[in-house]
């Protein structure tokens, strides 16, 4: 009896493996889902709905996109890190999904540990930019003045624990310099201030900033990025400028579930690959200020691990709390 019971229970075992692996090796057979946690019509929205229609070629299935913003990416992320681990639910995530891991309260999911990551889509650069006419013509120049005057110089930044935020906070330690921190709801607001001329200096990403540019409304300081950008190419590095420590980029990716088949990540992992080689693509994204970045499921996950520790790190010594 108990080796009829052993046989059965193995037969069992067996048929739920191998209706596991039809189901991993015949997927997708239904739309696929990407959730987005940040608000319709934004940047990162604008950039994974067209590579959504460029996978859902490849897939051969409709891949559909749902919004779910929140602050700090935090709902919509839940919301893919609980879904079955089928493939049909994936989840946009990036360096703010990295930096809310540390910075809120009570996040319900382990960025790095919830996710079978699948790949990184691009990044882009942020850049240091002045008003123009704030009397401030270089970075050496800014860093002169703020010593001269510690804490006389105010910086907006799209609120507490934002990239520019942090960046701004690694400078000043770096630099050993004082500015004062003015902290906005969202970017618009603080680069409309700095245009207006409520506050001198920000740190913005590229396609934020890049239009007052070139239309001589702001001036750029230096730019985060390891090389400098054709777009503004007089414009040093903040590597060249002697602080390593800040390059950086904010990237996006796709992660699933924890759990999601291994067979079905490198699909999707294929069919990004292949709509990022899309010129259409790329065009999109260079609009949206992000190159490409390519890269293996392996190399996703190192990346994901690697700014949530280095992020962390600066939160924590920061003493940083959202709740």
């Amino acid at each position: 009896m108990l080796k009829t019971f052993q046989l059965a229970c193995a037969a069992l075992a067996f048929a739920a493996t191998a209706s596991g692996y039809a189901q991993a090796t015949d997927w997708p057979t239904k739309p696929v889902r990407i959730i987005v946690p940040a608000p319709a019509g934004g940047p990162y929205d604008r950039t994974i709905r067209p590579l959504g229609q460029h996978m859902a070629q490849t897939l051969m299935q409709p891949v559909v996109i749902e919004n779910r913003a929140s602050a700090g990416n935090i709902v919509g992320t839940q919301v893919g890190a609980t879904a079955a681990p089928d493939g049909y639910t994936l989840t946009m995530t990036g360096l703010q999904t990295a930096i809310s891991q540390t910075l809120y309260e009570s996040v319900p999911y382990d960025i790095v540990n919830s996710f079978e990551h699948i790949g990184a889509v691009g990044e882009g650069a942020q850049w240091l930019v002045v008003r123009s006419d704030a009397s401030i013509e270089s970075f050496k120049d800014l860093l002169a003045k703020a010593r001269q005057e510690p804490g006389k110089i105010d910086y907006a930044s799209s609120g507490a624990g934002s990239t520019g935020h942090l960046l701004m906070e690694q400078l000043q330690r770096a630099a050993g310099i004082q500015l004062t921190h003015v902290p906005y709801k969202g970017g618009a607001p603080a680069l409309q201030d700095v245009l207006g001329g409520v506050v001198s200096v920000t740190i913005i990403p590229s396609n934020a900033a890049l239009t007052h540019v070139q239309s001589g409304k702001l001036k750029v300081l230096a730019v985060s990025s390891a090389q400098r950008s054709p777009q503004v190419a007089s414009a040093p590095t903040f590597a060249e400028l002697g602080y390593k420590d800040l390059t950086m980029s904010a990237w996006v990716g796709l992660s699933a579930p924890k759990g999601t088949p291994k067979s079905i990540i490198q699909k999707v992992n294929a069919a990004m690959r292949t709509a990022l080689a899309d010129p259409a693509l790329l065009k999109q994204m260079e609009f949206e200020g992000l190159t490409t970045l390519s890269t293996t499921p392996e190399q996703y996950t190192q990346l994901v691990r690697t700014d949530t520790e280095r992020w962390g790190k600066l939160v924590r010594s920061l003493h940083l709390k959202v709740n």
